[in-house]
């Protein structure tokens, strides 16, 4: 008989492992159909370390391909089903993918990105999936090393870029049941009840939790379209007792306390991670004064530069601190010219792994344009330690945009805008915004003798790039702040919208 990655695939079977509202997997099906899907990636040729493209919204069947990934020991590169199609071939072509699946919904778009990524194989979920796992055998799969996932993120011309982390190493187990639920351990996850997903799975975050929730032997409920009413029954329908939600859930959920608060009987929850972008500290009071301490915070990145941790006492007592390092991660501030900071001065967040720095695949200038002497590196983070060791966040990637916990890449859509026949010179960054975090902004100079509404520019965007990348508003300058050097001093565009706030984000 093949292997089992759980034991309580060993214990109860038959138990509820996955479920939706759409359907369910017990522990043994979820065990079968992964050893099957290591077994047809094997067939279609994929060996150790090939990629392959994943392009669908939050469904049960994640699941399964995520483990079968992980004991193949491929890597699978989740596609964000916000992007164009040209947008999401890049991805595929950049990664060198070999293999497509896509939901129905997604499907007219994953088949025109695999075209012009040279992609030939292609399955959809919802008619293709079950019948191709069921024809291949359930054997026991290589387990070692494990697949992992190739995050992408921001390259220096805009164009994301593939990372690849000194932590994906060792067996399909160990990575699962060793690493995964230290991880969630760390962030005070429980070894019983049910982990809710409500953020699209194609984010490192949830992916991540995900699999801390099932290493530690919890099973896995996903939602779809995040709702504060319908967020709140699933927690006490299914007695969650974790889950994983961003700034843009919690100032929604803080904004209907009035309204929600006792309506649900939300007492089984243990631990509510938030990521992925920083939280209004006037929403983290609501929840913590609602739901109690269960609230807790992370930081970090694709590349690595967490996990931070903030307890909801910690946070309490140092309001705003995005918390302490795991134990095997150093944090420290570094000046622009490379020099190690005194404890409580704000410089450039530099990061050293005991387990190593990442890689930027493809990409050596920018992987060591991120890297100092010693094993530190950095991702563009700019805050300060305190002598007791907690970091303070100013800037976070600083030219990056983080809306509603996705992120974006301005230099990606000034490179769409300045194409527009009007515009000489333009800046997109972040201002913000009370619901989202962020929002878009742009500033153009025009060329002389021309111009366009900002209704045009707007257009013109949305017609080059997924329509959450586009600018919601744009100004007109005379001329852009540039250096004589050409750099862009976009603080000076950015910084007024700022003013008054608690962090420059």
């Amino acid at each position: 008989m093949p292997s089992n990655l759980f034991a309580h695939t060993d214990a109860t079977p038959e138990a509820v492992a996955v479920s939706s509202v759409a359907g369910s997997y017990t522990w043994a099906e979820v065990e079968s159909r992964a050893r099957r899907f290591a077994a047809a990636l094997a067939e279609e040729g994929l060996a150790t370390g090939d990629r392959w493209g994943l392009l669908a919204q939050n469904r049960i069947e994640w699941t399964p391909l995520i483990l079968g990934n992980l004991r193949a020991g491929n890597r699978y590169v989740p596609c964000n089903w916000h992007l164009t199609a040209d947008e999401v071939a890049y991805q595929l072509s950049d990664s060198g993918s070999r293999l497509l699946i896509v939901d129905a919904a997604n499907e007219a778009v994953g088949r025109e990105a695999a075209a012009a990524a040279a992609i030939d194989r292609v399955i959809v979920i919802d008619t293709e999936l079950e019948d191709w796992l069921a024809a291949h055998p359930d054997v026991e799969p290589p387990d070692d090393p494990a697949g992992s996932v190739r995050n992408y993120t921001s390259g220096t011309t805009g164009r994301p870029k593939g990372v690849h982390r000194s932590d994906q190493t060792g067996d399909a187990r160990t990575s699962l049941r060793g690493v995964s639920a230290t991880w969630g351990r760390f962030y005070g996850f429980p070894d019983h009840g049910t982990h809710l997903v409500v953020s699209p799975m194609y984010h490192a975050l949830p992916s991540a939790y995900h699999n801390a929730a099932l290493g530690l032997g919890q099973s896995v409920f996903f939602e779809g379209r995040f709702d504060p009413e319908r967020f709140l029954a699933t927690i006490e329908r299914e007695g969650v007792t974790s889950a994983v939600i961003v700034p843009t859930h919690m100032v929604r959920l803080a904004k209907s306390a009035g309204d929600l608060a006792g309506r649900h009987d939300l007492s089984s929850l243990v631990s509510v991670v938030h990521g992925g972008a920083p939280c209004p500290r006037w929403a983290k009071e609501v929840l913590l004064d609602w739901w109690g301490p269960v609230v807790y915070e992370m930081f970090g990145s694709s590349e690595g530069t967490g996990p931070l941790r903030v307890t909801p006492d910690e946070w309490r007592a140092r309001p705003g601190t995005i918390g302490l390092p795991a134990p095997f991660l150093r944090v420290a501030a570094f000046d622009d010219h490379g020099t190690r900071l005194p404890d409580g001065t704000t410089g450039n967040l530099y990061f050293r792994r005991d387990d190593g720095q990442p890689e930027y695949v493809g990409a050596p200038g920018k992987t060591a344009d991120n890297r100092l002497p010693g094993g530190w590196f950095t991702v563009g983070d700019i805050g300060r330690v305190e002598e007791d060791g907690y970091v303070f966040l100013s800037d976070r990637k600083i030219d990056m945009i983080i809306s509603g916990g996705a992120n974006i890449y301005p230099a990606e859509v000034e490179a769409v805008l300045v194409g527009h026949p009007a515009v000489a010179d333009c800046a997109v960054f972040g201002i913000p915004d009370d619901e989202w975090g962020e929002q878009v902004k742009a500033a153009v100079q025009f060329e002389p003798g021309t111009a366009a509404t900002e209704a045009d520019l707007i257009a013109w965007c949305r017609e080059r790039v997924a329509a959450f990348k586009c600018p919601r508003s744009i100004d007109v300058h005379e001329a852009m702040p540039r250096e004589a050097t050409g750099k862009l001093k976009k603080r000076h565009l950015r910084d007024v919208y700022w003013e008054g706030r608690d962090r420059l984000v």
